[in-house]
């Protein structure tokens, strides 16, 4: 009895020095005794942290015959959450004495989904969601940094609590040459180790020109290269027929330049930086296009290149026939000369925008017949062409309305649009008015939101009265719905 006492002493010491815990049962007859479990019950689950709020992951050990749904309903919590937790797949198989991840509790894991935006970087994703970059590249399976592109979902094993990103804070202070911790940080009223944390820094922490440095602001911070401040998309993935709007900070003087989807950008003074509008057309291609940015003031910008994906819109297919005397007008030749005279007025840029805010249907009547992004047929033809505006439907004399604030830079006949008036919005915006029985205004007019412009018609290429509403965008048509939905720039 007494040596049975001292060698579980010895154990108790030993296990203490190593910083184990050991419960060991002493039966009264002096019998060493520990608790048994059935071969039939189902094995319960065995985190490796016994308290869910201590910051530390639940890990659970599978056991001889567990898989992934038996473990999932162990815990409430779905397949797809513990596979994308653990970086699993649906060829992957587990085996007895795995550890996986358990994710839910409270400061515990979450399985989360993330839609890249422009100017993430792995490395800015892993600090919203308090991961590492090395993590989220292994999840998702990216070979390189350089994969990373707008609109592409990720697979994110969030240590936050929770499944939204955390925002990320703070402004952008670009080293400049003779600058230290200590006059940077008396220059914003901060401490040399807030610096230095907060960009992890190893002391002594030393700048060089060019050098970013995140300092504390309530603002939102991006993880961009050189100089760059900001740079915003309005959507994260792009569809066919809709505006881009693109918003760009930088820390240096000078203006921005850019290209995106073989278009060259166009950008204008707006809020604290500047912005540019680009359309994509119902023809563009879907795939990932690249948006590229640059700039010059006292020294060139560092450059930015991202992908951005465009996604199909399925435009249908329409069958337009026209009466035997309006075949002339189908003339490919036609539609050549007349598109070409108009580019020389919708390719025209003003940089002061003259509307704020929604633009609104330019009719009353807001029955559609026939909407944007359509591929056409005329007359059993080939389907070349596709629909470059949005049909009203309407009677002659239907008032036609200013959609936004804007001048009058075209008013005349053409042979395919009709009686047509063209509206310079800012920008490199306009809006276009076809097959008008009268035009109520004149070259040089200002109009507002809602004035008359014009009178509906059948003129030109109809079938019958009806408003053929046109926006474009630096000569893109682009669907003009979106404007009425979504406020620009």
């Amino acid at each position: 009895m007494k040596s049975t006492r001292l060698i579980v002493l010895l154990i108790i010491i030993v296990s203490g020095l190593l910083g184990l815990h050991v419960t060991v049962g002493l039966a009264q007859d002096g019998e060493g005794t520990a608790p048994a479990q059935e071969g039939n019950e189902t094995p319960e689950p065995t985190p490796s942290a016994p308290t869910p709020d201590d910051g530390v992951p639940r890990v659970h050990v599978v056991q001889e015959g567990e898989n992934l749904t038996s473990i999932a309903a162990l815990y409430d919590i779905t397949v797809q959450e513990l596979m994308v937790v653990n970086g699993l797949s649906e060829d992957d198989i587990i085996f007895p004495g795995q550890r996986l991840t358990i994710p839910g509790a409270e400061g515990d894991v979450v399985a989360a989904t993330y839609t890249v935006q422009v100017g993430d970087t792995l490395a800015s994703i892993a600090a919203m969601f308090n991961t590492s970059a090395a993590e989220i590249a292994e999840t998702n399976r990216l070979v390189s940094p350089d994969a990373l592109y707008a609109g592409q979902i990720l697979s994110v094993v969030s240590r936050t609590g929770a499944a939204e990103p955390r925002p990320l804070t703070g402004t952008l202070h670009y080293v400049q040459p003779g600058d230290t911790m200590l006059s940077v940080a008396a220059r914003h009223g901060l401490t040399p180790q807030t610096i230095a944390e907060l960009n992890e820094l190893p002391p002594p922490a030393r700048l060089y020109p060019g050098m970013r440095l995140r300092l504390p602001h309530h603002d939102d911070y991006q993880f961009l290269p050189g100089s760059w401040q900001k740079i915003r998309l309005r959507t994260a993935s792009v569809r066919q027929g809709q505006t881009v709007s693109i918003y760009v900070e930088n820390d240096q003087p000078g203006t921005p330049q850019g290209e995106f989807a073989r278009q060259s950008l166009q950008f204008a003074p707006y809020a604290e930086g500047y912005v540019a509008l680009a359309g994509v057309d119902a023809f563009t291609e879907p795939g990932r296009y690249r948006l590229q940015l640059s700039g010059a003031g006292d020294e060139e910008w560092w450059p930015f290149t991202q992908a951005v994906q465009v996604v199909s819109s399925n435009f249908p297919t329409q069958t337009v026939n026209v009466p035997e005397e309006l075949v002339p007008l189908l003339a490919p030749e036609v539609r050549t000369e007349e598109d070409a005279f108009l580019s020389t007025i919708y390719g025209q840029f003003t940089p002061e925008p003259y509307w704020d805010g929604l633009f609104q249907t330019p009719v009353t009547n807001t029955v559609v017949t026939a909407p944007y992004g359509g591929i056409r047929s005329y007359n059993g033809g080939p389907f070349d062409i596709f629909h470059t505006g949005v049909d009203y439907g309407g009677t002659t004399g239907t008032p036609i309305l200013a959609p936004a604030p804007g001048q009058v830079v075209y008013t005349g006949t053409l042979e395919l649009r009709g009686q047509t008036v063209i509206i310079d919005h800012g920008l490199g915006v306009h809006s276009g008015y076809y097959h008008l029985s009268e035009i109520e205004v004149q070259v040089g007019d200002i109009v507002d939101t809602g004035q008359i412009i014009g009178r509906g018609g059948s003129t030109g290429l109809s079938t019958g009265p009806h408003l053929h509403w046109e926006l474009r965008v630096l000569d893109v048509p682009v669907d003009g719905v979106q404007w009425t939905e979504e406020p620009f720039p």
